[in-house]
């Protein structure tokens, strides 16, 4: 049972399991989002990849994935392993072998992928295709591009051979049957673009003409593996970026992604063969807090872009708009102009309401009416308050009327006023802070556990451990007892998540947690090896003032002297 418990922990992240309920948002090494356990108004629920645990700050609810389960599916501890063992098809220990439908289902996939890398050196159509687009060796193998020969049947064959069923493979839009009864092939004389889930995971295949023709793209339908709505193409590759603070990039398409990731751009992913989708947007609320929207420069990516800026806004995702030279595409841009030009189109990405007033300029007149009437609900609607005095200050130089720039300037500012008055819903509350309830220990002590959290300064916050009465306060002294008893020859290593749970008490694992989702910035050494001193000068000064107290006369006087003697280095 212990295997199959630590098997668990490693293979499931609790972010990723907590994010299928609640929108969580990147908050400096932690998430945080609104608590399930209690109506929540103000985002008090954090959680930690690193420790691989929870906490409501409001509520005090906390724990790890068991927990989870077994508090939002209301089941018990032993059917809440079950739940997680079957959400990835691990098969626990003493449980039969058969392989599960949803392993049957990989497998398809995988075999698929196989065929359809294989065929790229055996078509020169494709070869020479993907050489024309700028897709290198290592290009081709980092995102699994193949190629469905324009032969009926091919991969059915191939599948056949492999003893996978054909009836699994056709919900898995692999394959089609016809009238007859017969298998057929869903791409046929395609580019293939295999699709992973966030995890990793192959889930479907997206599959481009190779060559002119309709529909340019076909991508799967929804199976039991795969949810085009729930699904972002270069997620998995994008996650590493995405958590050292790059914003998303969202582009159109499959080419657009891989050109991105070839500029260096390392945190773009696309939307598959879909309008963007409120499940999309929540998705990447759990990833970032920023966007860029690097769609086609036309007026239907134009249109797109306004568009998935509405879905964006709802999830409180700041929002970029990147503009290239009209017409192009990503892949076209890095192609004719280098990754430089398409760095700099992202970098250099506009606030949604600069970016529409710069559309409405090129579609109407300062003299049109509609012109201002668009322009004040762009400004009253979609403009930050900073953005909204720098756009006002640029229409009013664009009056038709009124000359003077501070009359044009009170203008245009009170037509964007009445516009918010008349449009205008309920008042927004103000965000309040939660609270955090006192951790009971002293700043020095939370440092030192802190570096045991630290893979760099565990071993060192290990040892310090074992140093007699180093604590200053009941409940550090309690943690390192606990730490010492779960950890008495060796220090753990890895991520909290793998060896929290060795802790004797849930009160013991909850206040570790604590001080990690505390604290956002890194801790330096320098830092640890300062609170380490002042834990051991503050011990000398209570072995000090207890021999002070346990002495009398001139005992007493000659520890003073002792003492002063030290504290001038004399």
């Amino acid at each position: 049972m212990a295997d199959d418990l630590d098997e668990l922990r490693s293979r499931i992240r609790i972010v990723d399991l907590v994010g299928q309920v609640v929108r969580l948002k990147k908050s400096g090494r932690n998430w945080s989002g609104l608590c399930p356990f209690h109506d929540d108004k103000n985002p008090s629920f954090t959680v930690s990849d690193e420790t691989g645990r929870y906490r409501c700050w409001s509520c005090g609810e906390k724990g790890d994935i068991f927990t989870w389960v077994m508090k939002t599916q209301h089941v018990e501890f032993p059917e809440a392993i079950q739940l997680l063992a079957a959400s990835i098809g691990y098969t626990l220990k003493g449980r039969s072998e058969d392989k599960s439908i949803r392993e049957r289902y990989k497998n398809a996939n995988v075999a698929a992928l196989e065929f359809f890398v294989s065929q790229i050196a055996k078509s020169p159509e494709a070869k020479a295709y993907l050489d024309r687009r700028g897709l290198d060796p290592d290009t081709l193998a980092k995102w699994e591009i193949g190629y469905a020969p324009a032969i009926d049947g091919a991969l059915a064959t191939h599948l056949r051979k492999a003893n996978l069923s054909l009836s699994e493979a056709k919900e898995l839009f692999l394959v089609d049957q016809d009238p007859s009864g017969g298998y057929f092939d869903k791409f046929r004389g395609r580019i293939m673009f295999p699709i992973r889930d966030e995890r990793g995971q192959l889930v479907a295949f997206g599959g481009r003409i190779l060559g002119d023709g309709v529909p340019k793209y076909i991508n799967s339908s929804d199976t039991p593996l795969f949810r085009k709505s729930k699904t972002l193409y270069g997620l998995h590759l994008a996650k590493a970026a995405l958590e050292k603070g790059a914003p998303l990039v969202l582009c159109e398409g499959y080419l657009d992604v891989i050109a991105c990731h070839r500029a260096c751009v390392d945190s773009a992913v696309a939307s598959l063969g879909t309008s963007l989708t409120d499940e999309h947007a929540k998705l990447m609320a759990r990833w970032t807090s920023e966007i860029v929207i690097l769609y086609d420069a036309d007026a239907a990516g134009e249109k797109a872009a306004l568009r998935a800026f509405e879905i964006l806004k709802k999830e409180g995702l700041k929002v970029r708009v990147a503009l290239m030279p009209t017409g192009q595409d990503p892949d076209t841009l890095l192609n004719r102009e280098g990754p430089g030009a398409l760095k700099a189109a992202v970098e250099g990405g506009l606030p949604p309401a600069t970016f529409q007033i710069a559309l409405l300029e090129r579609r109407a007149s300062p003299t049109d009416e509609t012109f201002w009437r668009d322009a004040t609900e762009i400004l009253a609607t979609n403009a930050t308050e900073l953005e909204a005095a720098e756009l006002t200050q640029k229409l009013a130089a664009m009056h038709p009327n009124l000359r003077d720039p501070k009359e044009a300037y009170a203008a245009v500012k009170r037509m964007v006023m009445n516009h918010r008055r008349a449009n205008s819903g309920q008042p927004q509350r103000r965000q309040q802070a939660v609270a955090l309830p006192k951790l009971g220990l002293k700043s020095a002590e939370v440092a030192l556990f802190r570096g045991f959290l630290s893979e760099e300064l565990r071993q060192e916050a290990w040892k310090a451990l074992f140093e007699p009465e180093l604590f200053a306060t009941g409940r550090g002294e309690a943690l390192g007892i606990a730490l010492r008893e779960a950890f008495p020859t060796v220090a753990p290593t890895g991520l909290p998540a793998n060896w929290l749970h060795h802790l004797g008490t849930e009160d013991h694992q909850g206040l570790l947690t604590e001080i990690q989702m505390r604290t956002t910035d890194p801790l330096n050494a320098q830092f640890f090896a300062e609170a380490l001193a002042s834990l051991r000068k503050r011990r000398e000064e209570r072995d000090f003032q207890r021999l002070k107290s346990e002495s009398t006369g001139d005992e007493r006087l000659r520890l003073l002297h002792e003492r002063l003697t030290e504290m001038r280095g004399d």
